[in-house]
């Protein structure tokens, strides 16, 4: 991966600067303890990295930064739904500008908080209400936190995911446990499956775990890092990687992309969580080098 080279716009607060690379306004963190990039198309986090370290997120060096593309690593925000329950594929939020809400930064780490109004636009193709925000809290881990709330008059049903792509040296060397004995095969029409211990990334991954532990661990044996990933607010956790064959068909993938990350998503997998009027629902995510864990 190649972090982008950014162009400054103008200093936002201590730590953070207002960059933009091609049409993609982004947030660039420097803070003592970490730092941070993050897009304000899409809502998304690109990089993160305690200080002195890489970052434990991969990004596509053939991410589209033509502020319509969804980018193509990082994490991504997949709302109202997730996957092809809806049009477009993964929701409309990772497609929309989202606005900076506020920057806070203390001693320990920098909070950005983005948000996003429905708009004429979001209502024709989801015909609701909605205040979201996005907080990220970048310490020496990353906390992303989505908060949705229905600002309508009725009730609506809702799905999404944090959809993490995390940086390894080999994914078919990796392995991610916690993720508990049975999942939905994608690539066998959801068909149920049962589950060992552990995922691993010799062949192509498209699961939905149902079962899945808050906490599941990835471990990464060539490039010395265990990562922990800390889901609350999900029903299941997706676990993915496309391999080779789908990702040589991918335009804003490298051919061997598959092979610098798999993906452990926080996800609602059917848009069945209702919120009522006035009320909220928050979908988090936290991304800890376990050398880092207090």
């Amino acid at each position: 991966m190649t972090l982008p080279s950014l162009h400054v716009e103008r200093q936002l607060s201590a730590s953070v600067d207002l960059c933009y690379r091609q049409s993609v306004p982004i947030l660039r963190v420097a803070h003592p303890s970490c730092s941070a990039t993050i897009s304000l198309f899409g809502g998304h986090l690109i990089t993160f990295a305690p200080s002195g370290e890489k970052s434990l997120t991969w990004m596509s060096d053939n991410a589209i930064y033509d502020a319509k593309t969804p980018l193509r690593g990082g994490v991504p925000i997949c709302w109202p739904w997730f996957g092809n329950t809806g049009q477009p594929s993964h929701g409309f939020a990772r497609r929309q500008m989202w606005q900076l809400a506020k920057i806070e930064e203390t001693p320990e780490g920098a909070t950005i908080q983005l948000e996003l109004f429905d708009s004429e636009a979001s209502r024709a193709l989801w015909p609701h209400r909605f205040h979201a925000t996005v907080t990220f809290t970048l310490t020496h881990q990353a906390d992303i936190a989505l908060t949705v709330t229905n600002t309508d008059k009725h009730p609506w049903t809702m799905g999404g995911a944090l959809h993490s792509y995390l940086a390894v040296e080999d994914s078919e060397q990796v392995n991610v446990e916690g993720v508990g004995c049975q999942y939905l095969d994608n690539f066998a029409a959801g068909k149920q499956c049962p589950a060992p211990g552990k995922v691993t990334f010799q062949e192509p991954v498209d699961r939905i775990y149902t079962g899945a532990k808050e906490t599941l661990t990835l471990t990464d044996p060539l490039g010395n890092r265990r990562l922990k990933v800390n889901n609350r607010g999900a029903t299941s956790a997706v676990i993915w990687n496309p391999g080779q064959a789908a990702a040589v068909k991918m335009a804003d993938m490298e051919d061997n992309g598959y092979l610098k990350f798999v993906c452990i998503e926080a996800a609602i997998e059917q848009p069945t969580q209702v919120v009522h009027p006035r009320q909220s629902y928050t979908l988090a995510t936290q991304l800890l080098d376990e050398r880092y864990q207090g």
